[in-house]
C-alpha cells in the first residue's frame, strides 16, 4: 500500500506540474499577445497555436510511444516544452510575434505527450485500482488551479524591464521539475490488456454511412466539442475582457482559479450522475448550467458575475466534455474504437483551436457580453441532439 500511494503521489505531482503551464498561460498568453500582435484581433492566436500543436501531436505522440515506450514519451513531451518556453520567453525578450507563436506551438506538442499521463498511471496499477489511479490525476487539477494563475502574477514583473518574461521563467524551473520526477515514475503494469479476446479480433468495423447516421455519435462528438470549444473560448477571454473593464489582474487570476475549480471538482462525482441519470441526462445538464453562465454573464462587468459566470463556465464544460466521452464509449464495437476516438478527438481539438482564436477576434469587435451569447445557437443545437437522439433510444426500446 506504501509503494501504491508513493506512485500515485508521483503521478499525482506530474500532473499538477503539467497542468501549472496549461492554466499559467490562459491567464497570461491573450495578454501578451495584445502587446506583440500586429493587431487586437490576432492577441488569441497564440493560445490557439497550443490547443493546435495538442491536435497535430496526438497521432505522433502515441506512435512514438508505442515504439520507445510510455516513460520515453512523456520526456520527450517535457523536453519539447522546456523548448517551447526559450522561444516563448524569446518572444517576449525581443518583442517577436513569430517567436512567440512558436513557442506556444512547441508548448501544445508538449501538451499531445502529457495527455498520455492519466493512461500511464493506470497502467501502473492492478486493473482493481485503476479507478484510484484516475482520481489521484483528477485531484491533480485542485491545486494547478491556484498555482498556475499565481505563477502568472508572480512572474509579471518579476524582470521589470520585460513584463511577463518571469512567469516563463519559472516555468521553466517547473518544467525541469516535471522532467526530474518523471523519471522516477513506476514502469507500466505488463499485464496491462495484454489478452483481445478471438471475438474482438473476428469483428468487422461497421461502414461510415452507420456511424455518420449515428445520432448517438453526432450527440457524443458535439458536446465534447461545443463544450470544449465554447469553455476555451471564454476563459482565454475572460483576462482581456476583465482587463478592459477596469480590472486588476490579481482579479482576473482570481476568477480563473475558481473558473479551474469548477473543471475539475465535478469530476468527484460526475461519474456517479453518469451512471444513475446516463450521459444524454449529464449532457444537458451541462446545457443547462451553460446557459446559467451566460445569464450570469450578462449581469454586468463587475467582479462578482465574472466570478459566477466562470465558475458554471467550468462545471457545465465538466458535465458536457464527461457525458460526451461516456456516450462515445457506447457508439462503437472494440474494433472501432481507434478510429471512432480519432474522429472524436480531431473534432474537438480543431473546435476548440478557431474558438480560441475567434475569442480575441470576436472580444475586440463585439466585446465581453456578445461573445457569451455566442455560446447560444450551439447550445440550443446540442439541446436538440441528445434530445432527438433519447427520443430515438426511446422509441427503438419499445419496438
Amino acid at each position: 500500500m506504501k509503494q501504491l500511494l508513493s506512485s500515485l503521489g508521483l503521478f499525482s505531482l506530474t500532473q499538477t506540474l503539467f497542468q501549472v503551464g496549461t492554466v499559467m498561460l490562459m491567464a497570461v498568453s491573450v495578454l501578451i499577445g495584445q502587446k506583440l500582435a500586429p493587431s487586437p484581433e490576432n492577441a488569441s492566436l497564440p493560445l490557439s497555436f497550443v490547443i493546435f500543436g495538442t491536435l497535430l501531436g496526438l497521432y505522433p505522440a502515441a506512435q512514438f510511444m508505442k515504439w520507445k515506450g510510455r516513460k520515453p514519451g512523456l520526456l520527450l513531451g517535457s523536453f519539447l516544452g522546456f523548448c517551447g518556453i526559450l522561444f516563448i520567453g524569446y518572444g517576449i525578450y525581443s518583442e517577436n510575434f513569430f517567436w512567440y507563436v512558436a513557442g506556444h506551438l512547441l508548448f501544445g506538442l508538449h501538451q499531445s505527450f502529457l495527455q498520455y499521463l492519466r493512461f500511464v498511471a493506470m497502467e501502473s496499477v492492478s486493473h482493481s485500482q485503476r479507478s484510484t489511479a484516475l482520481s489521484w490525476i483528477l485531484v491533480a487539477g485542485i491545486p494547478a488551479a491556484f498555482l498556475g494563475p499565481l505563477v502568472g502574477l508572480w512572474g509579471k514583473t518579476l524582470i521589470a524591464e520585460h513584463l511577463y518574461l518571469g512567469c516563463f521563467l519559472i516555468l521553466g524551473f517547473v518544467l525541469i521539475l516535471q522532467f526530474l520526477v518523471i523519471c522516477f515514475l513506476p514502469k507500466p503494469n505488463q499485464r496491462f490488456e495484454e489478452h483481445i479476446s478471438g471475438e474482438v479480433m473476428n469483428q468487422k468495423p461497421r461502414s461510415l454511412v452507420y456511424h455518420f447516421q449515428n445520432l448517438g455519435l453526432w450527440s457524443s462528438v458535439l458536446s465534447s466539442a461545443f463544450g470544449f470549444g465554447l469553455m476555451a473560448m471564454l476563459m482565454s477571454a475572460v483576462p482581456v475582457a476583465m482587463k478592459h473593464h477596469g480590472h486588476e489582474m490579481h482579479l482576473s487570476t482570481l476568477v480563473l482559479q475558481w473558473h479551474v475549480l469548477g473543471m475539475y471538482i465535478p469530476s468527484f462525482f460526475s461519474g456517479i450522475l453518469v451512471k444513475r441519470f446516463g450521459s444524454p441526462k449529464l449532457i444537458l445538464a451541462g446545457v443547462f448550467v451553460l446557459s446559467l453562465q451566460v445569464f450570469s454573464a450578462l449581469q454586468g462587468t463587475d467582479f462578482i458575475p465574472f466570478a459566477i459566470s466562470l465558475i458554471l463556465l467550468g462545471v457545465g464544460w465538466n458535465f458536457m466534455y464527461v457525458g460526451g466521452t461516456n456516450l462515445l464509449v457506447e457508439q462503437y464495437l472494440p474494433v472501432e474504437k481507434n478510429s471512432i476516438q480519432a474522429f472524436h478527438d480531431i473534432f474537438v481539438y480543431s473546435t476548440a483551436t478557431l474558438s480560441v482564436y475567434g475569442a480575441g477576434y470576436l472580444e475586440a469587435k463585439i466585446g465581453w457580453h456578445s461573445l457569451n451569447l455566442v455560446s447560444i445557437p450551439f447550445l440550443i443545437f446540442v439541446f436538440l441532439i441528445v434530445i432527438t437522439h433519447m427520443s430515438k433510444k426511446k422509441r427503438e426500446a419499445f419496438i
